[in-house]
């Protein structure tokens, strides 16, 4: 594993008390591969991304919990280490290039500014670079030269991509990349994501709320509500044959083209305060499947190889898919 992930505690502090954003969490990333971490907005998913990164905002707090990256424990080190590591070996692809690109100054500066302010190389050696990451993630070389403005939305998020594996980091975190284009721009750019993955072995942690990015692109998949990782394994077995009924619901909510009909089913209700959360299974209010056990926190257990859930009645799972089929299942009188 290039990433392991236990136990993470992250708290937002507010003037209505701390807000538990992260609260237990275990997570693995494989080396090589693309995980995949999914959930609801608010769920704890970009905070989880940028306390590996070492920046979360003022009033966050790293509370508790080990992150363990390619042998070595992070919260052990300081700030100068952190910052060291970044880019380096730890990059990030933002949500919206456009925020994270300085409109002053041209791409191919802001490039080589990374190449030779943080990885050491000569500016002759730096402008070969660009041309190199630019062609990699199928960028004109000519357009190095322009603005941020003047490129279209996909070709700033290529433009990202190519900052982010200029150092020829180990782990690419990218959170959301895809959201804010339309969906052939979309498919352009998980393209480019898989083929680089291939191509570099890249280690990827892909953060999103769409399930179907998850289905097309990654090989792993953590399931994470209110807080918490709640099943994670082989995407594509934890997707055809979820565990979690959380996991159940979210496949339902999203459109599927090889479902004979149309018809989406959403998970009624909303999540839990996070500043004042259930002691038991978070989901145990919005779940159809509920029992009197889930009024205690079920531990995060491996079911099948490789494959982990948090639920006390995960061993019924195959009963409860059928039922989350129904749409009446999800339907509250």
């Amino acid at each position: 594993m290039i990433l392991t992930i236990e136990d993470l505690k992250v708290h937002y502090r507010s003037r209505r008390g701390a807000v538990q954003a992260v609260d237990g969490a275990d997570l693995s990333v494989p080396k090589g591969q693309i995980m995949g971490l999914v959930g609801e907005s608010g769920c704890g998913k970009t905070t989880l991304a940028r306390a590996i990164m070492g920046v979360l905002p003022r009033n966050g707090l790293l509370a508790g919990g080990k992150i363990h990256f390619d042998g070595r424990e992070l919260r052990a080190r300081d700030e100068s280490a952190l910052r060291a590591l970044r880019w380096r070996d730890i990059s990030f692809i933002p949500q919206s290039a456009m925020n994270s690109l300085d409109p002053v100054y041209r791409v191919g500066d802001q490039l080589k500014e990374v190449l030779v302010q943080r990885g050491g190389y000569a500016r002759e050696r730096a402008t070969e670079r660009s041309v190199e990451l630019f062609g990699l993630v199928g960028l004109d070389p000519a357009r190095l030269r322009d603005y941020p403005h003047q490129f279209s939305g996909g070709m700033r998020q290529r433009a990202a991509i190519a900052l982010a594996l200029a150092l020829d980091p180990k782990l690419i975190i990218a959170d959301e990349p895809v959201t804010a284009l339309d969906v052939i721009v979309q498919r352009q750019i998980l393209d480019t994501l898989k083929e680089l993955q291939r191509q570099l072995r890249l280690s990827v942690l892909l953060v999103t709320h769409d399930i179907s990015v998850v289905a097309y692109v990654c090989d792993q998949v953590a399931v994470m509500y209110a807080g918490r990782v709640v099943e994670s394994g082989p995407a594509q077995v934890v997707l055809t044959r979820p565990f979690h009924p959380y996991t159940m619901g979210l496949y339902n909510a999203f459109p599927d083209l090889e479902r004979a009909t149309g018809e989406l089913t959403p998970i009624e209700g909303s999540p839990p305060d996070l500043r004042t959360p259930p002691e038991g299974c978070r989901f145990e209010a919005r779940c159809p499947f509920a029992v009197s056990d889930c009024g205690k926190a079920p531990a995060l257990e491996e079911i099948e190889q490789g494959h982990q859930v948090a639920c006390w009645r995960a061993g019924e799972a195959v009963q409860l898919r059928e039922q989350a089929a129904e749409v009446s299942t999800w339907q509250r009188s």
